[in-house]
């Protein structure tokens, strides 16, 4: 019992010397020097404390100097996209399209803040968007037969007075001639699209799924045409989209003319192709 408690008396008194060691170097407390010669390491733990604090202040700089140079990329790259879009909106020039949509896409959220900070109209961001894509996929969107593609018309298109009806494929169109949805669809269907009527996203996802188009002409407002596109991508699947002339929820207008040469030249393009095969 007695060496019990000797050992825990030392113990206690090991503890107490230590924590007075720490708390002397942390308060930079001078110390006789028959103290100093009893705690030889002190020196050693300072030293140690001093280049940790060293390598810290050196790591906080390097972390502050790459997040300010990111900030500083970040807000030069925004700037200069922006002036991009708004170049190209005025002009209809889209020099290196697929490098400057990837860069408007990753900081698309950025270049609509900044717009709207000067005041300027954010969906320019998303018509430069829709022909940058354009661009891109036409190309390809030509080289396909028609057999193989898919035209997706928006039911605000329709007439007031349609007496089509809704079904799982969209809106089954009767052509009664109210509207020039019913002529488009069959002109279109003879040459060989498919051609749906809907009202809405979650359809179109559902015809690529179901009848696996590989390519596809759509129409529709601003937003939903670039949601498409969007959706296209995603599946991997070249998109071409034009966008009404009027917004709304019914009797809405549309360029037929743009429409129709979009479709004509593709036709154009098979036609030519398929003549040079027989020859």
């Amino acid at each position: 019992m007695a060496t019990s408690g000797a050992n825990t008396s030392n113990n206690l008194m090991v503890g107490a010397n230590s924590f007075f060691v720490i708390i002397v170097f942390i308060l930079d407390i001078n110390l006789p020097p028959v103290r100093a010669k009893t705690y030889p390491s002190s020196g050693i733990i300072k030293l140690c404390l001093l280049i940790t604090i060293c390598m810290l202040d050196s790591l906080y700089l390097v972390i502050g100097q790459i997040i300010i140079y990111f900030l500083l990329i970040t807000v030069v790259t925004t700037v200069s996209i922006a002036i991009f879009v708004i170049y190209s909106f005025r002009t209809g020039t889209f020099p290196f399209p697929n490098v400057v949509l990837s860069g408007i896409l990753a900081l698309e959220g950025s270049v609509k803040a900044l717009f709207r900070l000067f005041k300027v109209d954010d969906s320019i961001v998303d018509d430069v968007v829709i022909r940058l894509r354009n661009k891109v996929s036409l190309k390809r969107f030509e080289s396909l037969p028609f057999e193989k593609k898919a035209i997706f018309l928006p039911q605000c298109l329709r007439s007031v007075d349609c007496p089509a009806k809704l079904s799982s494929e969209g809106i089954q169109c009767i052509n009664c001639g109210r509207c020039n949805i019913g002529g488009a669809k069959e002109k279109l269907e003879q040459l060989g699209y498919m051609v749906f009527v809907v009202p809405g996203s979650s359809f179109i996802k559902r015809m690529i799924l179901k009848y696996k188009p590989e390519a596809i002409l759509g129409v529709g407002c601003i937003s939903e045409v670039k949601d498409g596109l969007d959706l296209c991508h995603r599946f991997g699947i070249p998109a071409v989209g034009i966008q009404l002339d009027t917004d709304g929820c019914i009797s809405t207008a549309l360029d037929w003319g743009v429409f129709y040469n979009t479709a004509h030249h593709t036709a154009k393009a098979d036609k030519n192709a398929s003549e040079s095969s027989h020859s």
